[in-house]
């Protein structure tokens, strides 16, 4: 399904003033400065609206405790709230859905013929 795609820089999002690149084809987002700090697509719940998903800032990923702890730190940490895939990233979202890519219209210049 990608290999009809062309190579393109990869959709940079940020999530509570940490940048990260939205890999559709992975399916997952990376820190861009730590590409160890990455979590998976499926761990967040996505819609047709919205992504939705808790971040905790000190660890600079989704939150992974248990409820109990959930409500003992609920204060520091971040629901985060972004637009659906499709929005972010509408080259990786059809891709990722095995839609051909968009065409583009290019528009001859008037001008000064040389």
């Amino acid at each position: 399904m990608w290999e009809n795609w062309p190579a393109r820089k990869l959709v940079e999002i940020t999530i509570d003033g940490i940048l990260f690149y939205l890999d559709m084809r992975l399916w997952e987002c990376r820190e861009v400065r730590d590409f160890t700090n990455k979590f998976s697509l499926d761990d967040i719940e996505i819609s047709h609206d919205a992504i939705h998903f808790c971040f905790d800032p000190k660890t600079k990923n989704l939150f992974q405790g248990t409820s109990e702890e959930f409500q003992a730190r609920r204060e520091e940490l971040k629901l985060i709230h972004l637009p659906p895939l499709r929005l972010l990233d509408p080259i990786g979202y059809r891709a990722k859905k095995g839609l051909p890519p968009l065409k583009t219209v290019t528009r001859k210049r008037k001008g000064k013929q040389l």
